[in-house]
């Protein structure tokens, strides 16, 4: 059984926003510090969407990212989720399997902050990136009906 992308253009788009996103949220690592003493220009993009915590955020040498650590995992999961998704679609499209899986991640996102501040452990920014990319990369999984034309089902 072979599954074509109903919406090549569509799915294009997808692919090159999520890139788009990465690499806007790699902030001052890729773009390079701002000479004046305000935010650097990636941070105003995404106010209102990510809180960035200096302590929460990856950096290098005074080179911050404009997102904290579980966002960008988001953001990167989701570009990796998009990118991957003709790989998978003999196993997602169809399946229920990939909304569970993105259930399962908005599970997991919300017992690692619950039990960070009930004090039961202390998550770290890997551990944060790391479950950020699952939750992301769930996202296009779980959506990937939407992108295929299912041979076996009959249109009207």
């Amino acid at each position: 059984m072979k599954f074509e992308i109903s919406n090549t253009y569509l799915y294009l788009l997808s692919v090159a926003g999520s890139l788009a996103v990465v690499l806007f949220a790699s902030g001052e690592l890729l773009w390079g510090t701002s000479n004046d003493a305000g935010p650097h220009w990636t941070e105003h993009m995404f106010y209102g969407i990510c809180h960035r915590i200096p302590d929460r955020t990856y950096g290098f040498e005074n080179a911050f990212m404009a997102v904290n650590t579980r966002c960008f995992g988001v953001f990167a999961g989701n570009f990796a989720g998009w990118l991957f998704l003709p790989l998978f679609s003999k196993i997602t499209v169809g399946k229920r399997w990939p909304i569970f899986l993105l259930l399962l991640s908005v599970l997991l996102q919300a017992a690692d902050v619950a039990g960070n501040m009930a004090g039961l452990w202390e998550n770290t920014n890997h551990s944060r990136a790391l479950l950020g990319c699952l939750l992301g990369f769930a996202i296009p999984l779980s959506v990937s009906d939407l992108f295929y034309l299912n041979p076996n089902k009959t249109s009207i």
